[in-house]
């Protein structure tokens, strides 16, 4: 479709060029033989007759037609011999055939003719051969025809093979995909070394399936990972409980559902986080955006932890900006993923341990870091943390979930901000970077 637009439109160029070229040769000389008579009408006989012989002298192609008539038509000068009887005397311009030759010639051809009367009542008559233009027409009408169907034939012909190209490789791309339906998710579009705008709808599906791919995967292993946790709780839930069905007194019964009572809230803790997590990452609570000062989330979760590390003979500190940071996100949400990482610093060093929060900004970017002196993360291991369910091996014996991390990861990501750990030298120092929030402003807040 697009060729045949292309030739068709190329055609209609190529008509308009014809019509201009046949036209405008015609009004050209139309103007002058009418200028030329409209002067000679005022000329005497002897400045006409010098003028016409001149004008025959110098015309070596014989396309020229000058003559002076009386009153009664006979020719006076001129190499006409008689006025054309379809050029009425009206200082005009008209098409017709002129004779060429003896009155009684039968040879003609098409000419433009203007015949003025004299005030002596003589006629002026003057014309030009359209030999050349008609010549000029037909050469430029064969020299189009030729073109445009040589142009139809060129843009159908690559139209074409472009074509069967793309449809070709539309089909390959569309029988990959029905394979990808039938369940090869490993399977991938075919990419071609020259982007084009195709290849980039490839580009895009082929990512997407990536991450398709990845996000089943992680969804099997958070399965297994489900089944696991809870697999132990219950288990010992199930021994407990049938160890207090076969005891002796009441006073068994209630310790083993005291400490069924234990092993439930485990479970139900569980099952909460991770419904929260699926709750943001639903993206449902942007609704309650607005503008927060991080630095008051910090303080309320440092006054909140800092009854802990005093039981736990841990030190917590706070250090704020003194200007508010400013950003765009939910209050609740953003002290919620504060909280985890200051409770899993809190988590993982000893009495005596350190915990740091700090505020700050980079190039307008506010960043918060929950630092500590623990045993740290291993390199290798920092890409898996905030993964669901991860527990490192080294620390397998203390409480927990394994979704803490993964809570405030999904916390960032909904905010569009970044989170990052690194080495502290000892411990480990974890880095939320609030990208894209609003710049640091001087204003009073309310602490």
């Amino acid at each position: 479709m697009l060729a045949l637009i292309v030739a068709v439109s190329t055609a209609l160029v190529f008509a308009f060029v014809y019509w201009h070229v046949t036209t405008a040769d015609i009004s050209r000389l139309s103007v002058i033989l009418t200028d030329e008579v409209a002067k000679g009408l005022n000329r005497t006989n002897e400045q006409l007759k010098r003028e016409l012989d001149l004008r025959l002298t110098r015309d070596l192609r014989q396309l020229d037609y000058a003559a002076l008539f009386d009153a009664d038509g006979a020719p006076i000068f001129g190499n006409l011999s008689r006025i054309p009887s379809a050029v009425p005397i009206d200082g005009r311009a008209h098409y017709t055939e002129a004779y060429k030759g003896p009155a009684d010639s039968n040879e003609k051809e098409p000419a433009i003719f203007v015949a003025g009367r004299r005030s002596d009542g003589s006629v002026l008559t003057l014309g030009r051969g359209l030999f050349e233009t008609y010549y000029l027409r037909h050469t430029v009408l064969e020299a189009l025809i030729y073109g445009v169907l040589t142009e139809i034939v060129l843009v159908l012909t690559v139209g074409g093979v472009f074509g069967l190209l793309a449809m070709r490789r539309l089909q390959t791309i569309h029988q990959m995909i029905d394979r990808i339906m039938a369940g090869n998710l490993h399977e991938r579009l075919p990419e071609n070394d020259k982007p084009d705008d195709i290849d980039k709808i490839v580009r895009a599906v082929n990512q997407m399936l990536d991450e398709l791919v990845r996000a089943l995967g992680q969804l099997r292993s958070m399965g297994a990972n489900i089944a696991h946790d809870l697999r132990t709780p219950l288990s010992i839930l199930q021994a407990k409980l049938e160890r207090g069905l076969n005891g002796q007194g009441d006073e068994d019964l209630r310790t083993v559902v005291r400490q069924a009572h234990i092993e439930l809230e485990k479970s139900l803790t569980t099952i909460s986080a991770l419904m929260r997590i699926a709750e943001l990452e639903s993206g449902r609570r942007r609704s309650a955006f607005s503008h927060v000062d991080i630095r008051q989330l910090c303080l309320e979760v440092y006054e909140l932890y800092e009854p802990l590390a005093d039981q736990k003979s841990l030190i917590i500190t706070l250090e704020n900006t003194s200007d508010p940071l400013i950003v765009f996100g939910d209050a609740d949400l953003l002290r919620e993923a504060i909280a985890n990482l200051v409770d899993n610093g809190v988590k993982y060093v000893g009495s005596g341990g350190k915990v740091s929060i700090m505020t700050t900004d980079s190039d307008g970017d506010p960043i918060i870091r929950v630092c500590d002196n623990g045993a740290g993360v291993a390199s290798e291991e920092r890409d898996k943390i905030f993964n669901r369910f991860y527990r490192s091996e080294s620390h397998r014996h203390l409480s927990g979930s394994g979704l803490g991390l993964s809570m405030a990861a999904t916390v960032v990501e909904l905010h569009g901000f970044s989170i990052s750990v690194r080495d502290n030298n000892p411990g480990a120092c974890f880095e939320i970077l609030c990208i894209g929030a609003a710049a640091p402003v001087k204003r009073s807040v309310r602490m």
